[in-house]
């Protein structure tokens, strides 16, 4: 292994920027979608070559329309045959609230946050924590989720015609994940990871007051609930959020992931925010990783670097989404050295 892995004391130092002697990585192996079939076990053998700072483990959380275990109604969906609703334009699910007549119907029939063996796993790979900082968490917490049960032409419709709907729907989901944190509280997990894919290539999906009205209160609380069980709140969001970090921090989030390239500038988001907030920052996977040669992946992994790392903290490093089956393995190697092992001035 090109290092040993960071203690979980070194990684709350990191985020709570309190200093460390190195960067914490979670997220770098994050392997995209036939990545692992295209490669196999050569992948794996190069990956064992580099650290998890962070241990990290996702819940079985429920399905959309249809159940993800042995129990039917552990869905976010309502309805027994959903053939005839509408498909979401982005993806290939089912819209899964299409009618707000049918809103009761749909908060009646909710997946019980204490489901039986959604934590199993967890539980039995807990070992493999060790004495690592560890990390717990899903997908979509609440633009996301409301995203999933309206469909998104529906909900830019619902921000401003349907916003007391959409409320109880806010309100409903935030008592649910309060459940699923306890649950990873109660395991000893260090921080809670989940995702809201907030922006576009260009800005905000929704308007700052739109945010500010809906959203703010729900995470303000949900960030609230997180700290009082010890935690930290690491978020994913997609895209340009620049018009939302002043919310975001004023919410309470610890740990924003990605800064994705292309759409916020590193070194502006560190100057702008980076005395208040830590940095998960995410090796641009879109262009740098598959297109570049492995001296542009180098140089392009310390340049992001350099644009954020303090000697304080506040800056962790992770892949910025999937890594994709197009990408040479040189360049996947590439990049998990220089994260490992590049720190500026030394």
């Amino acid at each position: 292994m090109i290092r040993g892995p960071l203690s979980r004391e070194e990684v709350i130092k990191a985020i709570e920027r309190k200093g460390g002697s190195k960067i914490p990585l979670v997220l770098h192996k994050w392997w995209g979608q036939g990545l692992e079939a295209k490669y196999g076990e050569q992948l794996k053998i190069m990956a064992s070559n580099y650290p998890d700072d962070i241990y990290f483990a996702l819940y079985l959380q429920p399905g959309e329309h249809i159940s993800s275990n042995g129990n039917p109604s552990y869905r976010w969906g309502y309805r027994d045959d959903y053939s005839n609703t509408e498909i979401h334009s982005i993806g290939e699910k089912h819209v899964l609230l299409p009618d707000w007549s049918e809103l009761d119907m749909f908060l009646n029939d909710f997946p019980d946050p204490d489901e039986p063996g959604v934590f199993d796993k967890i539980e039995k790979d807990l070992q493999q924590g060790e004495s690592r900082y560890k990390l717990g968490g899903w997908w979509c917490l609440f633009h996301e989720r409301m995203w999933s049960i309206r469909g998104m032409e529906n909900l830019m419709i619902d921000y401003y015609e349907n916003m007391d709907k959409l409320k109880l729907i806010g309100r409903r989901v935030l008592e649910y994940y309060k459940v699923i944190i306890d649950r990873f509280a109660a395991l000893g997990f260090d921080g809670i990871f989940t995702s809201d894919d907030l922006g576009h290539q260009t800005g905000p999906m929704m308007s700052p007051a739109i945010f500010e009205e809906l959203y703010l209160p729900l995470y303000k609380e949900f960030a609230s609930y997180v700290h009082s069980k010890g935690m930290h709140f690491f978020l994913h969001s997609c895209g340009d959020n620049t018009k939302l970090m002043e919310y975001l921090i004023e919410a309470g989030l610890d740990v924003f992931h990605p800064i994705q390239t292309g759409c916020m500038n590193p070194a502006a988001t560190a100057a702008a925010y980076g005395n208040r907030i830590s940095f998960l920052a995410g090796i641009d996977v879109q262009h740098l990783l598959p297109e570049g040669t492995v001296d542009e992946v180098r140089a392009g992994v310390r340049e992001l670097i350099d644009a954020l790392y303090k000697p304080e903290g506040g800056l962790l490093l992770a892949a910025g989404n999937g890594i994709m089956a197009d990408t040479p393995i040189e360049n996947i190697e590439a990049m998990l050295y220089e994260i490992s092992t590049y720190i500026p001035g030394k």
